[in-house]
């Protein structure tokens, strides 16, 4: 029997992330933590996440601050934040650290995407995350660098991070990325991370 996937709601609304739970309970196992202290010892548990629902403005701390040293893990935990305001610059940060972004109320609607998305992940190990680079390297005739960006895709790193990864400058790291994503048709590195992992869990 497969063991049910499981979820991480970080929301210090009680009432809302009982709702969330709700809705997210019909597809996994549920876990709250209404502070980052708490959502980062849950974290360090070795337990199976398949995805974390994460708001922003917890009592201790900042959503997108747990959110950036859940990938400088090197994780590719899908990740879905969610604040009670539009803002472009947290959007863009947000997605730069390649999660989604949902503006509070979130409704199943809202969710299910998502959620399907992290299940269909469940399980991707960084052998099948290669042959996926691998073929999509080979289809797209990428050079050898921008093949170690498509692979750096998944783990969200900053440009200055890519640079000290790879040694090189951080305009280096942005004319070669800027090249990936001609070659790729996509609008950002995230974007590329999300579309290696959709064709990784496909496979």
């Amino acid at each position: 029997m497969t063991e049910r996937p499981e979820f991480l709601i970080v929301e210090d609304d009680a009432a809302l992330a009982r709702s969330l739970a709700r809705i997210v309970g019909e597809y996994g196992e549920v876990s709250i933590a209404p502070t980052v202290q708490q959502a980062r010892y849950a974290l360090t548990q070795d337990r199976p996440w398949a995805g974390v629902v994460l708001d922003l403005n917890l009592p201790d701390g900042f959503g997108l601050d747990l959110l950036t040293e859940i990938r400088a893990e090197g994780t590719v935990l899908p990740v879905m934040v969610l604040t009670g305001e539009f803002n472009r610059e947290l959007v863009n940060s947000a997605q730069a650290l390649r999660a989604e972004y949902v503006c509070k109320p979130a409704s199943p609607g809202n969710l299910l995407p998502f959620i399907k998305d992290a299940i269909a992940q469940r399980g991707l190990d960084d052998a099948r995350i290669g042959s996926c680079v691998d073929d999509m390297a080979r289809s797209l005739a990428l050079t050898p660098r921008e093949k170690q960006l498509m692979s750096l895709s998944v783990q969200g790193l900053s440009r200055r991070e890519l640079a000290e990864t790879l040694g090189v400058a951080e305009n280096t790291v942005k004319a070669q990325t800027r090249s990936l994503l001609k070659k790729t048709g996509a609008r950002s590195l995230a974007a590329v991370g999300q579309d290696v992992l959709r064709r990784a869990a496909d496979l």
